[in-house]
């Protein structure tokens, strides 16, 4: 076989640049060799960087620092994390180095360059602006923990960005480095990875600190946890024992094996909160970044099933299915694709529909989630916004729209899901739709963006391009009682239903958009709430001016009748001090005008029975 390939002019030109482009990486030529000592952080929480670059024969060359990276929609310059900068010739003399701009430098000389130092500073605790949002940050905490972000501490060469990189990193003793990174060696000290080229580098965060970890497998993939939490009040068997059922309940959702031997899932937990007065995830093509308060087992283990109902199902999109401008993403002046509607859409929606599927999830809570994300779609976001231009601009005109994914980028999915199982008599959904896209291109091959609908009609119906030019690329309104009526629910504008009582009282707020009771009820009197009362929160969540109509939405879409709930008020007392106090009641329920009303048909037809069972197994 092998001689008759050597027939092909072509062929045997091809092989030939193979097998020295072979050489060569065993040489070291085209390999970036990277070096951090974890063990020689400063108190200032700072680290030095060595950078041995390939063999360079231009007269000068870039090295650039990402401006912003895949998952995140800011540009975050990371350049400005950088300091001291010093390209050392092979003579030990400093070459000459021009900084033109954040995130870049240029080299003179370069064909003698030896290696780059640098110190870089974390994220967590620079006081640079803007703040870093933490999961796609870097933590330096000398003797506690790393959480390593590579994007935030390593650049590339030009030209050399799709080369192989060697990444080595000396580690303090008892430590572990969790990530999914191909790992060349590891011994007491150190850790050698070799990731393939710069996007397989910056894509696989390391965590580094006294191993507390946990894997399960689901299908043939392992999935990994390691928790850092800072006073032992959270550990990670614990959460994979308590989160096992999901995770196998995702496996069978997913079918058969997925796109990687190996899952990751990076837990910081911090008693002392983040800079950026948010928590939450970062999702990787193989592993996700979380960062979260920390509380205690029981108490985290919601949020942590929340973040990996919908972080893992990344797994199928980006990893699985990606375009050209994800495949080849562009760090420095990035091209943003026009399909969130099926990055963070088709996996939000898959978060919420793999749980009520495999039966973790009642499917009135279910249908609930729903209804709440049309009421904020709505309330909140353009909903006459084409969500392919939303995706092209949401990193400037669009940006504040981009919260919409999550909730009409979902909404978009389960009614595709809904016409695909129409159309096929509950034989063809969504999920087997994603299949046979993972399948035509999966982890290595990338979809040209412009031609993803097109190709996905083929796969298809005729109707779906409609159903795309419409309510994906278009900014038609999508008629939810259409598609929700094949499974037989109803869908109203507005409904009289009964809602849970959530304060019973009349309120006002102040100047400062604070509630305030004016008239207690009924429900009220039960809480024992007080004229004056200032309202500080109910159930846990905060209440503000702008947070009190999505928590009433949720709250009556989800507590029950007979459920207690727990009010945290301002109270002034005798002496004009102000105390909080704790209010409980066990709440009932009244009736309620609701807006975007969805309730189950109970007379449905038999064809409505079937794409009910298809949709929902019920």
């Amino acid at each position: 076989m092998f001689i008759s390939c050597l027939k092909s002019p072509v062929l045997f030109i091809f092989i030939q640049f193979l097998f020295v482009l072979n050489v060569l990486a065993q040489n070291g030529d085209v390999n970036t060799s990277v070096f951090i000592d974890l063990t020689k952080a400063t108190g200032d929480h700072k680290l030095m960087v060595e950078v041995r670059p390939p063999a360079i024969e231009s007269p000068t060359i870039k090295y650039f620092m990402p401006k912003i990276v895949p998952g995140t929609y800011t540009i975050n310059n990371f350049g400005r994390f950088i300091s001291d900068f010093k390209a050392i010739g092979k003579d030990g003399s400093e070459l000459s180095v021009n900084r033109i701009d954040t995130s870049t430098w240029e080299i003179t000389n370069a064909q003698n360059l030896d290696k780059l130092v640098y110190t870089v500073e974390d994220t967590y605790n620079s006081s640079s602006l803007p703040v870093v949002f933490e999961p796609s940050g870097t933590c330096i905490d000398s003797g506690k923990v790393f959480m390593l972000n590579n994007f935030t501490m390593i650049g590339y060469f030009e030209g050399f960005r799709d080369m192989p990189f060697n990444l080595n990193i000396t580690k303090p003793a008892g430590f572990y480095g969790a990530t999914s990174m191909p790992l060349l060696s590891t011994n007491e000290s150190s850790d050698t990875y070799n990731p393939q080229n710069y996007f397989q580098l910056h894509d696989n965060p390391i965590m580094y600190s006294i191993p507390d970890t946990a894997s399960v497998m689901v299908n043939k993939t392992k999935v990994l946890l390691s928790i850092f939490s800072p006073n032992k009040k959270v550990n990670a068997s614990y959460m994979i024992d308590k989160a096992r059922t999901l995770f196998e309940a995702q496996g069978r959702y997913l079918g058969g094996e997925l796109p990687t031997e190996k899952y990751t899932v990076l837990i910081y937990l911090s008693d002392k909160g983040f800079q950026s007065g948010a928590a939450g995830a970062l999702e990787h093509f193989s592993s996700t970044s979380f960062c979260s308060p920390e509380t205690s087992n029981e108490d985290f283990v919601q949020p942590f099933k929340d973040v990996v109902s919908h972080e893992f199902f990344h797994l199928v999109t980006p990893l699985g299915i990606h375009s050209n401008e994800i495949g080849s993403f562009d760090f420095v002046n990035p091209k943003m694709s026009k399909h969130l509607w099926l990055y963070e859409g088709s996996t939000e929606y898959y978060a919420q529909h793999s749980q009520v599927k495999t039966g973790l999830m009642p499917v009135d809570e279910f249908i609930n989630k729903m209804h709440f994300k049309i009421f904020l779609s709505k309330l909140i976001y353009n909903d006459s916004l084409s969500f392919t231009e939303l995706s092209k601009g949401a990193l400037k005109e669009y940006k504040s729209q981009y919260g919409n994914v999550y909730q009409k980028g979902a909404l978009i999915n389960m009614c595709l899901d809904l016409y695909l199982l129409h159309l096929s008599e509950g034989k063809y959904g969504l999920q087997n739709l994603k299949a046979d896209l993972g399948k035509k291109y999966g982890p290595q091959r990338a979809f040209n963006d412009d031609e993803l609908f097109d190709v996905i009609t083929e796969m298809t119906y005729p109707e779906i391009r409609g159903f795309i030019s419409k309510y994906i690329e278009g900014g038609k309104q999508i008629p939810y009682d259409e598609f929700l009526s094949y499974a037989g629910f109803n869908y109203f504008e507005s409904a009289k239903m009964m809602v849970p009582v959530m304060f019973g009282a009349d309120l006002k707020f102040d100047s400062a958009g604070v509630f305030i009771v004016k008239e207690v009820g009924e429900f009220g009197k039960k809480l024992k709430l007080k004229t004056g009362d200032r309202l500080k929160s109910i159930n846990g969540m905060e209440l503000t001016i702008n947070s009190f109509m999505p928590i009433s939405y949720m709250f009556e879409s989800t507590v029950k009748d007979g459920d207690e709930v727990t009010v945290v008020v301002l109270r002034k007392g005798e002496y004009g001090s102000t105390k909080e106090k704790t209010l409980k009641a066990k709440t009932f329920l009244v009736e309620k005008e609701e807006k975007y009303a969805i309730i189950e048909n109970k007379s449905p037809t038999e064809t409505q029975l079937k794409i009910r069972k298809a949709w929902l197994s019920m």
